[in-house]
């Protein structure tokens, strides 16, 4: 360890005005051989404080760290002012809030994978949480790729049931989520809360959008089988 050079002089110019007080050098009163010793005491303080202070460590990121979570409003609300005739604005629309929806599924599964390297939290590697939250991230990038081709109504059947299949596959991380806080007590059970509250979150997001989604297609197949002259889509 590297030590400054300040306190090992502050000490010895202490311990040397102590010995020379003691000496008697230059007619040294007892007055001044006791302001001699209060100094070396408060030195050889600071030295041993310097010598025992901690040393620094990096921040670590914390499992409540859900900054960067991305906030999904209402999503696919947008969609309510479409028409039929705008399936490629509606695809857009529901691309980019499902996009919101894959980032936070992303941050979830590395505050999972923190969580579990907790003392408090290792047991609980049986209930499979990290590999379940990547099994719902990879369902949920499929769906976002499956936007990325041409407009259909087929593509937004198949959109729906990518998303029903990721909000139950959500809602049984939740309710494993809920179970093991109620049996994990201080310190487990406030790392869990900040996860519930997300995963809770996202499966909210999840059926909102399949229920705007639902909603659209469903006004889309009305006005195709009445004849509304809905175009070719793109």
């Amino acid at each position: 360890m590297r030590i400054h050079p300040l306190p090992v002089l502050a000490l010895l110019s202490s311990i040397a005005a102590l010995v020379a007080g003691g000496l008697e050098v230059g007619g040294t009163t007892p007055w001044m051989l006791f302001i001699s010793a209060a100094a070396c005491l408060v030195a050889l303080s600071v030295f041993v404080l310097y010598l025992t202070a901690p040393t620094h460590r990096p921040l670590e990121v914390p499992v409540e760290d859900f900054s960067l979570w991305v906030d999904a409003g209402e999503p696919a609300k947008d969609l309510q002012k479409l028409g039929p005739s705008e399936l490629p604005l509606a695809t857009m629309v529901l691309r980019s809030d499902l996009g919101s929806i894959v980032s936070n599924s992303e941050l979830l599964c590395s505050r999972l994978s923190i969580a579990l390297t907790k003392p408090e939290l290792q047991d609980l590697a049986k209930f499979e949480l990290v590999p379940r939250s990547r099994e719902l991230l990879s369902v949920l990038r499929g769906a976002e790729a499956s936007l990325s081709g041409s407009s259909s109504p087929e593509t937004l059947r198949q959109l729906v049931s990518s998303l029903e299949r990721a909000a139950i596959a959500a809602e049984a991380i939740l309710r494993d989520l809920e179970g093991i806080s109620l049996a994990k007590r201080g310190v487990g059970e406030t790392y869990l809360l900040p996860l519930r509250r997300a995963i809770d979150r996202m499966v909210k997001d999840l059926k909102e959008l399949k229920s705007n989604t639902e909603s659209y297609l469903r006004l889309f197949l009305l006005t195709s089988q009445s004849g509304g002259g809905v175009p070719p889509s793109s």
